[in-house]
């Protein structure tokens, strides 16, 4: 029986995997679905997100999806609810370390300077609900547009790795210092955009036939962004990065030249 796996969405991932597509109906973001034994996570904070951005309709697609029972929305309270299972009364204080831990992942002194309430409580006897109306009120402070996705997902994925003792694996940001954060959080692998490709050649998913329409949609989107480079690993023990042209670098992928590191760089074989 082959095992499954654990996966977390992220509001850029789902944006842009939405937007790449062969056609209306086909979006590279279905193509990772048809991942074999993936279960797929987000947190709550990520479908908030995804209805202020209103990229194409990729709110009503995340909904689709959790409506169906194919992608798992979790809530703060939800997370509390098993760090209790786990932690019993100290639920509470586990929460606010692993937004602790997050923030610092994200930004030194983050969590102190945001989270004003939550550094403050006397978790000795705080209940579950004051606590979470506590966290709302400091994340209503912080505001749209400030990465309470990322932090709430670097959450999820800390109570995930604790009660599955398995490795999670987290389709997410291209950028490299969001997913640098997640590995110093407890072993993630990193899945971005581009790795994805990968990914779904080496499970059978889509072929490098059947991925050129995605491909091609891909390169374009890149291009609306005056993106003609992706950066890649050389084979120097310095792991340099190097600047190589898109579309080389997309052959190469197919060519089996390039393999995907823990963070979801891609870097060239010995």
């Amino acid at each position: 029986m082959t095992k499954e796996k654990y996966a977390l969405l992220d509001t850029d991932f789902i944006s842009k995997t939405h937007l790449i597509r062969k056609d209306d109906q086909n979006k590279m973001i279905d193509r990772v679905m048809e991942l074999p034994e993936y279960r797929f996570y987000c947190h709550e904070q990520i479908r908030t997100e995804l209805a202020r951005h209103d990229i194409g309709d990729s709110p009503e697609w995340l909904e689709t999806k959790i409506s169906d029972g194919s992608v798992h929305c979790i809530s703060d309270e939800e997370i509390i609810d098993e760090l209790h299972a786990i932690y019993s009364d100290s639920a509470e204080a586990m929460y606010a370390n692993m937004l602790r831990n997050g923030c610092e992942a994200y930004e030194s002194g983050y969590f102190e300077k945001n989270f004003t309430r939550l550094r403050v409580l006397d978790y000795q006897s705080i209940s579950k609900d004051a606590f979470l109306q506590e966290l709302k009120a400091d994340c209503d402070e912080i505001g749209e547009g400030n990465n309470l996705g990322e932090l709430k997902s670097y959450v999820l994925l800390q109570t995930m790795s604790t009660k599955l003792g398995e490795q999670v694996y987290v389709f997410c940001s291209d950028d490299k210092n969001a997913r640098s954060g997640i590995v110093s959080l407890g072993g993630a692998r990193c899945i971005s955009v581009l790795s994805a490709f990968m990914r779904l050649h080496n499970e059978g998913v889509l072929l490098k036939e059947d991925a050129e329409p995605y491909l091609q949609a891909y390169l374009s989107e890149c291009r609306k962004h005056n993106q003609t480079t992706f950066r890649v690993h050389d084979t120097s023990k310095q792991m340099r990065m190097c600047r190589i042209p898109c579309e080389q670098v997309i052959e190469e992928m197919y060519g089996g030249k390039l393999e995907v590191l823990q963070n979801g760089n891609l870097r060239y074989k010995q």
